[in-house]
This record gives structure tokens, C-alpha cells and sequence, in this order.
């Protein structure tokens, strides 16, 4: 690899999550006879294997955090959270200095900075050491503060490009430097989709679900996903269908002020659901589970792209998702997918009763939604721009 390009993959989202899985594909279709790639993250996480079978260098400096919100404490309290930060934000201060010394004892070329809690970090470190960056978009600012903060992050010389995941997340960054934004949508591995390659049905077994008609989640429990309507449609769906469940998989984030995960499984009891509302927890390869879903919903309130839903089409699974941010820049409503008005239980019940009351419907929208991966999603395909906008910047 003499002359491959040294770029330091720079991420803090090892514990699942579309961030973190889209750099794991991004790295593993890459062309490493032209990229040399030195991973940097806080911990190997739920890739540790993947990373290792991919022959991956990887580096996990101490004052990487997870999250700012990261709580560096046993007792969870406003004064401990407030700590928290604080100790957060005095570790990423010091971990700029050390990445810019990273940059020159490795030779690095390019600093590619994967998500929102990073970019700074990487663009400050670049900036030091006199090499470009390149952000990688997977959120929607919309507070004021946000905006001006990450506005000025793209400003910076060393920033040379801004890759956003959907035309939704580059909006603000186009107002701070609309001519360094360049759109490139997630991708799918559809190598990793084959649903011949998977374990049918061992989700159902495992869960008591067999003959059950499911509509599942995948995702962080948090507000801005959307759970609380999803569990408040399924209270209005579930009485007259003795045949329909629901599960939620995944959990609460690390630095979250709240145990989302629980209150939502508290909604379901107080609504009388619980037994066919199930939270089995986190699953760090959710590809078999989905495959046994009859519907994947996604009724998020803000969505900069929704990796889940290119997931679960790639499967031939259907979806109903919310009309925000990026997902209609995935799903056409009612060809490939279904789509309900953000935050309105009445909408997202309806939908999710088109679907779940129709075989056909399903079958026809399952069929659309793989068609639409193929033609959109492919990450082989989606990569070789990754990678040639990469080493643009890095000449």
C-alpha cells in the first residue's frame, strides 16, 4: 500500500447505531490498494470482530468519549450529569492536541470525521496539523445554537468537503458553506441482506411470535424516533387483531437524561399492551430479527436519512415511516413504502392498519422497497463516490 492515501476514520458511535454502521461498510468496500485506513474510535465496540476480519488498524485514545452527555459517574443526578459534560468537554480538549500529533507521527493525509460529536474534534485536529478534512453529515440541526456552532466548525480552511447522508441534513450546512456540500445517501451491503444466509424464524421461536402478524422498531429508544406514538397506535390497533404484536429493539443511549426504554415499556402497561408490545433489548445484528418482521415502522418526529428503512427494504420487509427529514428522500408513499404525518397517532395507526390488513399490499410494497435498494442503496456502488471524493480531497 506504498501508495495508498493514509486517512484517519475518525467516529465515537461503537455501540450501534446508522453512524457507526455506515463507516463499517464505508471501510469495508473501500479500495485498499488506495486508501490506508487508520481507525480511531473510543472503544472497538460491537465491531471488535468485523474490525479484526476487515485487518483494520484501530486506535482508541482515553479521552475519546461515547457522548458528551456521557456520564462519568455510578449515581445519575442533575449535578452528576452537569459533571459529566464537563469532564467530557475537558477530555475532548484534550484529546485535539493528541489526534494532531496522531496526524503527523502517522503520516496521516486526510481526517474523515464520521459523525456529529466529532467534527469538531477532527477539523480542529486537521487544522493543527495542516491537512484537509472531511465531514460526514448524519443529523438535522435546527436549534440556533446548533446551527451557528457546526456552521462555524464547516468554515474552518482545513474543512474542504461536507458529505451529508440525505438533502435534509445539508440544509444548514449550505447556508455556512453550501460550495464544499456534496449529498451521498447510506448505503446497504446487500451481500449481508440475502435472507437464504439467515436464521427465519428463530426471532419468532424465541419470543413466543410464531404466527403472528409483526410490526417491529430497531433503533435507539429516544423521543425523536418516535416510540411513544408508535406504542399509542398499537394501544388503538391491537384490540380488534388477536394476531398482531409489536416489538421494539434496541436501548437507551449512553448520556441520555432519561431511561427512555423504560418509560416507554411503563406506556405500554399503562395502556394494557405490554404482553404483545415487546422491548426484547439490544441486538447488535438485528438482520435476522427484521427479516421475520411483517412490517418495519419508523415514526420518527426528526430523521436525517433512516439507515433502518434501507435495512429492512433491502429484506424485503415493507415500511411505514414518518413524512420528515430524509425518509422521503428514500420511500415514495405508497409505492415502496407508506408514510404517516409526524407525531399524529391517528395517521401512524392508519397506515400501520392499511398494511398490516393487506397480504397484497404488503407483498407489492416488500417488492418495490428491495427494487428501490438496488437502484438507490447499494453500498458498493455508493462507496466508489465515497471513495473518489476522498481521495479528491486528500491529493
Amino acid at each position: 500500500m506504498a501508495d495508498a492515501k493514509r486517512i484517519m476514520f475518525l467516529s465515537s458511535c461503537v455501540r450501534g447505531g446508522g453512524a457507526g454502521w455506515s463507516m463499517y461498510y464505508l471501510l469495508k468496500h473501500l479500495d485498499r490498494s488506495r486508501i490506508d485506513p487508520v481507525v480511531v474510535v473510543p472503544e472497538r465496540g460491537i465491531f471488535d470482530e468485523r474490525f479484526d476480519e476487515l485487518g483494520l488498524r484501530v486506535e482508541t485514545p482515553p479521552w475519546l468519549p461515547h457522548r458528551v452527555r456521557q456520564l462519568r459517574f455510578s449515581t445519575d443526578t442533575k449535578l452528576t450529569q452537569g459533571a459529566s459534560i464537563a469532564i467530557n468537554l475537558a477530555r475532548m480538549a484534550r484529546l485535539v492536541p493528541e489526534l494532531a500529533h496522531m496526524i503527523r507521527r502517522e503520516r496521516i493525509e486526510l481526517v474523515y470525521a464520521n459523525n456529529m460529536m466529532v467534527k469538531p474534534l477532527g477539523a480542529l485536529a486537521a487544522q493543527l496539523s495542516g491537512v484537509p478534512c472531511v465531514l460526514h453529515v448524519r443529523n438535522i440541526h435546527e436549534k440556533p445554537a446548533a446551527v451557528r456552532f457546526y456552521g462555524a466548525v464547516a468554515k474552518l480552511p482545513a474543512v474542504e468537503r461536507i458529505i451529508s447522508n440525505s438533502t435534509a441534513s445539508a440544509v444548514p450546512y449550505r447556508l455556512a458553506a453550501d460550495d464544499k456540500v456534496v449529498v451521498v445517501y447510506n448505503g446497504v451491503d446487500l451481500s449481508e441482506y440475502d435472507t437464504s444466509k439467515l436464521s427465519l424464524g428463530a426471532f419468532r421461536r424465541a419470543h413466543g411470535l410464531e404466527g403472528k402478524t409483526i410490526v417491529g422498531y430497531t433503533g435507539n429508544l429516544i423521543p425523536r424516533k418516535g416510540l411513544e406514538p408508535l406504542v399509542r397506535a398499537a394501544a388503538k390497533l391491537l384490540p380488534s387483531r388477536p394476531d398482531l404484536a409489536f416489538v421494539a429493539l434496541g436501548r437507551t443511549p449512553v448520556g441520555q437524561a432519561e431511561d427512555w426504554g423504560a418509560n416507554y415499556q411503563a406506556l405500554a402497561t399503562e395502556l394494557g399492551i405490554a404482553d404483545r408490545f415487546l422491548f426484547p433489548g439490544f441486538v447488535s445484528d438485528v438482520r435476522s430479527a427484521v427479516a421475520d418482521f411483517d412490517v418495519l415502522a419508523l415514526p420518527s418526529f426528526q430523521e436525517p436519512f433512516g439507515r433502518s428503512i434501507i435495512e429492512a427494504m433491502a429484506l424485503s420487509v415493507p415500511v411505514v415511516a414518518s413524512d420528515v427529514g430524509g425518509i422521503p428522500e428514500i420511500i415514495t408513499d405508497g409505492r415502496d413504502g407508506l408514510l404517516a404525518a409526524p407525531g399524529d397517532v391517528d395517521d401512524l395507526a392508519r397506515a400501520l392498519a392499511r398494511i398490516v390488513d393487506d397480504a397484497s399490499l404488503r407483498m407489492s410494497i416488500a417488492k418495490a422497497g428491495r427494487a428501490r435498494v438496488e437502484e438507490a442503496f447499494d453500498v458498493a456502488k455508493l462507496t466508489e463516490r465515497m471513495q473518489q471524493l476522498l481521495l479528491d480531497v486528500a491529493a
